[in-house]
Formats: C-alpha cells, structure tokens, sequence
C-alpha cells in the first residue's frame, strides 16, 4: 500500500489517553484543588485547636477566679495555719507568724480535733466547721498536742495573702503560655508531651484546695489534684526521656514508657481513691491511710521523681554531640536543680520530724515559674523541638494583625472627620456607615495578602517548599503508571527535604501486603513485603498521621529486621481511611536533622493528594492491566489493535501483529507447580516487553498466549522484532524460587494488515487479523516450535 499523502497521527500521540490520563489543563485542575484543599484541611486543624486552646484556657482561668475569689471571700474565717490531714482530725502542719492561730498558742504539730464546737475528723469536716466562724468572734479549738488533750481559743480573721496568690497566678499562667505555645504545633509526640505536663501543671495550680465550706468544690479539687499528680509524674518522665531526641537505651527498652504511665497513673488512681474513701464515703476500703498516702508521696515518691528527672536531663545534655541539643537539655536541667533540691530538702526536713516555715509555700511557687521560663528560653534560643519558627511567624501575624486594625480605625476615624466636615446632617451618618461597611469588605482579604507576603518576604523557605509539594503533586498524575510516578515522588522528595533516601510502599487489596514500588538510595529492597495487618502499619494507619519511623520498628519486627533509618519519616498515604501506601523519609543530612510541625502538617497534606493520585492510578492500572505480568489485560489489547487498526486503514499506514505462545509450558506446572509457572510466566512477560519499542503494544491474550501490536510496521520489520525477541527468551535461564534454572523458548506467529486486507472480503477487522496471525503461530508450533513463521498456511 502507498504511503498516504494526508499527514498522520503517530502512534504515540494517538494512545495518549491510555498511556497519559490526565493533560496540562487537569494538571492545573489538580493543583487548584490541591491549593483549595489544604487551605481547608489547615482551617479544620487550626478550628481543633482553638477550641482546645480555649478551653484550657478557660478552664485555668476560671480556677484562678474562684481561687482568688475564695481567698478573699474566706479571709474573715480563717485561723492563719496551714490545714493538712492528720491521723484523727486536722494536723496543724504550719502556722503564720502573728496570725490568730500564732496568738492563740496554736502550734505546728498540734491536731484539731474539735472546731467551734463540731468534731473534725478531715478535711472536709473542718471546712463545715469553719464555715460558721465569723471574722472577730472567738472560736474554741480542741486540739491533741504530745499526748495531751488542749483547749485553743482563737479569733479568725486574717487579711487577704496576695502575694502567694499572685504568684500562684503568674506561675499557672506561665504553664499555660507554655501549654499554648505547644499546641499550636504540629503532631510531635515531645510537643504533645510538653502541651500535656504544662496544662497539667497550670490547672493543679489554679485548683481552689484552700476553700472553705464548700464541700464538693474542695472534694473536686483535691481528687483532681492526686490525679494530676499522677498523670505530671508519667508524663515528665517521658517528656524528659526525649529531651533533646530519643535515647538509644529507651528504643531498646521499649516497655520502659508503659511503666512511666502505670507507676505514675497509679499513685494518682490510688491516693485520689483513698481519699473518696476516707474522705466522702467515710470508709476506708484500703490497708493504709490518707495521711501514711500523703507521707508517702512528700517522702518518697516525690523525691524519687525528681532525682529521676534531674538525672535523665543530666544524662540526656552530657550525652549530646551536638551543641544546639545540649545546650537544650542543659536549660531544662537548670530549672529542674532548685525543684529536686527542694523536694529532697523538705522530704529530708519531714523525715527529721522538723516542721516546714510557711515561707516554703511562697518559695516552691517561685521555683515552679523557673519551669516555664526555662522551656520559654529554650524554645526561643534554642529551638526546642524546633517551635521557634512559628512562635515568631505567628507574632509576626499578630504585629501586621494588629497594626491593620489600627489602621482600619484610624481611616474610620478620619474619615468620620472630613465627612463631617463636607456632609451634614443624615447624609454624613450614611456616608460614614458606607466606608465603614467598605472597610470591613476589605479587611479580611488584606489580612490574607498580608499573610501571604509574610510568608514569602520573612519565610522564604517555607513558601517555597510549600510550592514545591504542590507542584510535585500536581505532576504525578501526568506521568501516568505507578512506577513512574513512585520514582518521580522519592526522587523529588529526597531532593527537596535533603533527606539520604525515601521509599515507597503500596497496598494490594487483593494480596492484602504493602510491597516496594520504588526506593532511592537503596533504602529498603525491592522484594520486601509487608501484610497490611502488621503491627506498626496498624499503627500508622490508625494514628493517620506521619510518624517517626522508631514508632513503626518498635511495634513490628518485618520493619525493625528491614532496617528503615528510625530517624527518618513514616507518612500514611490514605484515601477515605483507607490505607493506599506507605511513605518513607529518611534521615535528614545536615545540622537540623529532625522535622519542624509545618513540614509535618505540609507532608501530611502532599500525602492525601498523593494517595488520591495513586489510588486512581491503581484503579485505573487494575482495570487496564495485568497483576501478575504487568501486561496489558486481554480486553485493553483488544482495544488498542482495534484503535491501531482503525487508524492504519484510515491514513492507509502499515500495521503488524504478533502471537507468540511459550513453548512446553505446562510442562514447567506439572513439575514444578504453579508458583514457578507463575514466576517464569512473569519472567518472560518482562523479556517480551523488553525486546519491543516504545510505540509497540503487548497483552496477555491467555494463559501462555501473548498478542504484541506494532504499529507503522511491515511483516520484514515485525519478523525482525519478533526474532529479536525470540533469540532473548532462548538465551534466558531462569532461576525459580527455589533455585532450579528453567529454560524456555517461544514460538511467534505474525500476520500483517496487507496481506490480512488481500484476503478478506470487505473492511479488514482484528478478528481477521488474529486469525491469521493464529494461523501463523500454529505453523511455527507445527514446524518445531522455537521459530517465528510470518507467513499464513
């Protein structure tokens, strides 16, 4: 046939819906969407957050208002000593100097046994007889002192103590700045831990346990006091445990956090319990009593804590090359020295039967706000865990905020002026409420402009990394197999983070295993296999999130043998909670080596558009091809020839099919199984698309049948194809999994549209093709078998 003078579409051009699904204009599309996306999922994270932030907040503050609301409202009631649980009544644990108890002769030691007239066996007895003291009016006390019985006459009323309240005050709030801070960052278990110990300690502060005569506020408070305890002293051991990064001696031992949270936990769970018992149900359910609890903790458990935490700061800053790391344990370290030495001395000074001055109360406080102040420096200094960057976008927001609105009043202000002076009467007040309205249009989206110049003339980098994963998502799809696009993304990534490799895993629904789709650097092996149902995949799953690789390998001994950088990034790719893949970062090279929140909230939001991409790619793959050999499925091939032949007739181009069949084969599943047969089977597909050319086709037809579609070829090109193919499959020697070397050959039979058209009566179709190039196959299997016959019976 003559070659047709209109010009012609290439064969590549012409399968480009198949081989590229998504153009430039879905590109754009997908990126659009990207940008409109995260710009959500970032207003949804930062909604979460402020309502937790709210609530603390609120919650402290509410506490700090009744505590200073009770000190005043109940400084006509009290006696001027400090109440503590004694073994009958109330113990006098210390007494203020020139107060109505010092006057009266009460002395630290002493236990009330009788107050006003009601007998006090607690706390919350006491607090009922206190209530009806009134300010100037003696009080008769009956109290235990040495052995002996005594009568105590005293007359409330003491003037309000602000400065313990106002340190109280400043210290809960510097928790809380702290506990806020921490939260505005992204999901780092250190943050989260830091967060955690901080509102802890800041609403155990603001707890109102000084009331007096409010039973159940007091009962709250002291239940929440023991239980606070409880979770403060779990949480720091953990929090100081990773400061400034996790130890190598913690990830060997791994069930050494579990038991921070069951020590601790259950000396909150059961010191709160006791108290109930004794205190509200008045009857104590275990061996030991309140007041042994209470010595228990000042004397023992507190000590023990403290030394603990004092010595993992010490260990943690001695053990860090890096300055910048122990300059950050050291900081800590400072602030936890004064707290342990206090705890050890007031322990030392109760066992020695001395009683405490109540300057201790004043002095503890101020040891406690050295905490705060410590984590401020550190984070401001030092960067710990890495906060620094948005502690100063964020005041950055606020300044620009601010002044914005400081310039939106001042325009409204001076334009009620002018207009005032050139408009009288209603037309001015319309007037002013027009600009005002046209103000309040304007406002939010300068505020947004101006976010957006703050992050691209103050923090460079990160708009530009942000660009980069929007880009790099937005690529993906045009690359169009799984492969290619696995390939590209750990390729960029890598690049982009600075990162020493990346490895990418996806899910086989069907075989229910995650497997290597691509990795750089030579990460992970390409055989490695994990099952969807492993231990540390069910985690990452569940907690939807990136996590550090150590999480994963502590959890799941298929990831800890594989041998993943535990420094390095485990990011989940999930689609509508489902699990489409596995993304692996590793380690960082250079100084700052671990992952700042925003680069976690940006993995996280490249990771769902990435799985997105994915998942549609592998259904898409499923539907067009084979899981097994990779091929082209029998009706995706069949559509092509019918594609390439209507375009071969149509500008009158050459057009050539091939049958090739695998010689013997069923021979190699009798013997050695199916397995095998499915190894080879895959094997050689890799050899037939191997010998083809870019614009060539290849399917599965069936069983050890393959259909190969060369376009723009005469019978003298394909026969030269197609004994290029088969000299390579008859070199081949395959190894089976089991290590026995098979040798196989194929037979090819071809059939070209000239001679399928010379033939057939009327329009040549793929049938008329196939049959033809069958007819060829059979010839060759006749003839021997191992030989390609281009010629038809």
């Amino acid at each position: 046939m003559p070659p047709a003078t209109k010009p012609c579409l290439s064969s590549e051009e012409a399968s480009t819906s198949l081989r590229h699904p998504v153009r430039n204009s879905t590109r754009h599309a997908v990126i659009f969407l990207i940008q409109l996306s995260e710009r959500i999922s970032l207003r949804a994270n930062k909604l979460s957050r402020a309502v937790l932030a709210w609530a603390i907040a609120l919650s402290v503050g509410s506490l700090l208002f009744v505590q200073g609301q009770e000190a005043v409202r109940s400084a006509g009631r009290r006696l001027g000593f400090l109440p503590v649980q004694g073994a009958r009544g109330v113990y006098v644990n210390a007494v203020y100097p020139g107060g109505p108890a010092d006057r009266g002769g009460l002395r630290a030691g002493d236990e009330i046994l009788v107050a006003g007239g009601r007998r006090v066996g607690g706390m919350l007895e006491y607090g009922e007889a206190a209530r009806r003291f009134e300010s100037g009016r003696p009080v008769l006390l009956q109290v235990a002192r040495a052995g002996r019985t005594l009568e105590v006459t005293v007359v409330p009323g003491i003037p309000p103590d602000w400065l313990p309240l106002l340190l109280n005050i400043l210290t809960a709030l510097g928790f809380l700045g702290v506990a806020l801070l921490a939260l505005t960052q992204g999901a780092d278990l250190r943050v989260g831990l830091l967060f955690a110990f901080c509102a802890a300690v800041a609403v155990e502060i603001a707890l109102p346990v000084n009331v007096i005569g409010r039973t159940v506020l007091l009962a709250l408070s002291f239940s929440g006091y023991y239980l606070l305890t409880g979770l403060q002293i779990a949480v720091e051991m953990h929090l100081t445990s990773l400061i400034p990064e996790r130890p190598g001696w913690l990830r060997r031992r791994p069930w050494i956090v579990p038991l921070y949270y069951v020590a601790g936990c259950g000396v909150g769970i059961l010191s709160c319990a006791t108290y109930l018992s004794e205190q509200i149900l008045s009857r104590p359910v275990f061996p030991w009593t309140l007041e042994q609890a209470e010595r228990l903790l000042q004397d023992a458990v507190f000590p023990l804590w403290s030394l603990a935490v004092t010595l993992l700061l010490g260990s943690q800053a001695l053990r860090q090359t890096e300055p910048r790391k122990r300059q950050q344990a050291g900081l800590v370290l400072a602030a936890t020295i004064p707290w342990m030495l206090f705890i050890v001395a007031t322990a030392a000074l109760d066992l020695a039967g001395h009683h405490l001055p109540v300057w201790t109360i004043t002095l503890e406080t101020l040891i406690l706000l050295c905490y705060p102040v410590a984590f401020f420096a550190a984070i401001f200094r030092y960067h710990l865990f890495d906060i620094e960057l948005a502690v100063r976008r964020g005041l950055i927001y606020t300044l620009l905020t601010s002044a914005l609105v400081l310039v939106f009043y001042a325009a409204l202000g001076a334009g009620g002026a002018v207009f005032s002076h050139w408009v009288e009467g209603r037309e001015s007040v319309w007037a002013v409420s027009a600009a005002t309205l046209l103000l309040g249009l304007l406002f939010s989206p300068l505020r947004r402009a101006l976010h957006r110049v703050i992050d691209r003339r103050f923090f460079p980098e990160r708009y530009a990394l942000r660009q980069q994963l929007i880009a790099l998502a937005g690529e993906l799809p045009a690359l169009g197999k799984l492969p290619r696009m696995g390939k590209h993304l750990v390729g960029r990534l890598t690049s982009i983070f600075h990162a020493r490799s990346a490895t990418l895993l996806i899910a086989n629904p069907e075989t229910g295993l995650l497997s290597v789709l691509s990795s750089m650097s030579g990460a992970m092996e390409t055989g490695v296999l994990f099952p969807l149902d492993d231990p540390g995949v069910e985690h990452l799953r569940w907690a939807g999130r990136p996590l550090p690789v150590g999480q994963l390998t502590f959890r799941s001994p298929a990831f800890a043998h594989h041998g993943p950088e535990p420094d390095g990034l485990a990011v989940p790719l999930l689609s509508q909670e489902r699990l489409i893949g596995i993304l692996i970062v590793g380690r960082k090279d250079g100084s700052r080596r671990s992952w700042p929140a925003e680069e976690l909230d940006l993995m996280s939001l490249l990771a769902h558009h990435v799985a997105t991409v994915f998942e549609n790619a592998r259904l898409f793959e499923s539907a067009t091809y084979e899981g097994l050999t990779g091929l082209l499925r029998r009706e995706a091939i069949l559509e092509q020839l019918d594609r390439e032949l209507e375009r071969a007739l149509r500008y009158g181009r050459p057009l050539t099919i091939a049958m090739a069949d695998l010689d013997h084969f069923k021979d190699v599943n009798d013997r050695h199984g199916h397995l095998a047969g499915d190894s080879l089977l895959r094997r050689m597909s890799q050899i037939l698309a191997g010998g083809l050319r870019s614009t060539d086709w290849i399917g599965r037809y069936g069983g050890e049948e393959f259909l190969l579609v060369l376009p723009e070829t005469g019978m003298e090109g394909a026969a030269a194809v197609a004994e290029k193919i088969r000299d390579r499959v008859q070199g081949t020697l395959v190894p089976l999994d089991d290590g026995t070397p098979v040798h196989i050959t194929v037979s090819i039979g071809l059939a070209a549209l000239e001679e399928a058209a010379g033939r057939a009566q009327g329009k040549v179709t793929a049938r008329d093709l196939i049959a033809a190039a069958d007819r060829s196959l059979y010839e060759a299997k006749n003839g021997g078998r191992n030989r390609v016959v281009a010629r038809v019976a």
